[in-house]
């Protein structure tokens, strides 16, 4: 019990007779004060704050030791972990520079295989044309023949070529071998057909074909040769063509042999 308290406590036993009757004071308000005194008896003492706070217990030595066990397990085995999926994703590394390695030979491989298919493919397309190309200088196309219902385009073509060459007419029906008309009659179509001739001595075609190119004959009759070319030559004059018209246009020598051009004797 405070100090406090038990002072008060020994002022209000003196102020209680033996029956236990309160002695008469000299003033009222004392027994309020005893009231008091007797109710703030009723209150539990307050704690006493200490002055500084527990000291924090350390652990045993045991308890770290198994602790720093239990470390060294834990790291030891994240570690032999690690050192195994490392060694696995090496292995996997090493398998898949391998295939890499054997693809890019295999790629390489294929590549010059397909390079020299390639090369062979073009010299076989070349060779082609180049016979087809030749196969045609035994041909000459004509065009302006009229077309008739029942008609020999033969005789005709031996006709006109005999007006055009006429020192050669009697060799003429033995150097033309073949001539008729190429594609189809297509419906509402006024302009004839050109006409294919093939001539079985390529000489008597070589000397036709210089006389067409001032045959009064011809021009007289709207008729005209032009060669039989390839597609590939085709394609050439019709790249060839603007330089070839704008040579002539300014008084050069312009010309094609096949499906070259020449300006002045010099190859475009």
């Amino acid at each position: 019990m405070p100090k406090s308290a038990q002072k008060r406590h020994s002022a209000l036993s003196k102020a209680v007779n033996s029956d236990g009757r309160v002695a008469n004071m000299d003033h009222d308000y004392e027994d309020g004060m005893i009231q008091d005194l007797q109710n703030e008896e009723e209150f539990p003492p307050l704690p006493v704050t200490p002055s500084k706070p527990p000291i924090a217990k350390k652990p045993a030595l045991s308890q770290v030791c198994d602790d720093n066990l239990r470390s060294d397990e834990i790291v030891a085995k994240l570690a032999h972990l690690i050192n195994t999926r490392s060694d696995a994703l090496e292995e996997m590394v090493k398998a898949t520079r391998g295939e890499i390695k054997d693809l890019k030979e295999k790629m390489g491989s294929i590549e010059r295989r397909v390079e020299i298919s390639e090369q062979s493919t073009q010299t076989c397309m070349n060779r082609i044309a180049d016979i087809e190309r030749y196969s045609r200088r035994w041909n000459m196309k004509v065009h302006g023949i009229p077309e008739a219902v029942k008609e020999n385009v033969r005789e005709e073509v031996i006709r006109i070529c005999q007006e055009v060459l006429p020192q050669e007419r009697d060799q003429l029906p033995f150097a033309i071998d073949v001539a008729h008309r190429l594609g189809s009659k297509r419906l509402n179509e006024s302009r004839p057909r050109a006409v294919i001739v093939r001539f079985a001595v390529r000489r008597y075609r070589e000397a036709l074909w210089k006389a067409a190119k001032n045959s009064p004959f011809l021009r007289d009759h709207g008729l005209r040769f032009t060669e039989d070319l390839t597609k590939e030559d085709k394609e050439s004059r019709q790249k060839l063509w603007p330089l070839i018209k704008k040579a002539r246009e300014e008084g050069k020598s312009a010309y094609f042999v096949g499906g070259r051009g020449f300006i002045d004797g010099v190859e475009l």
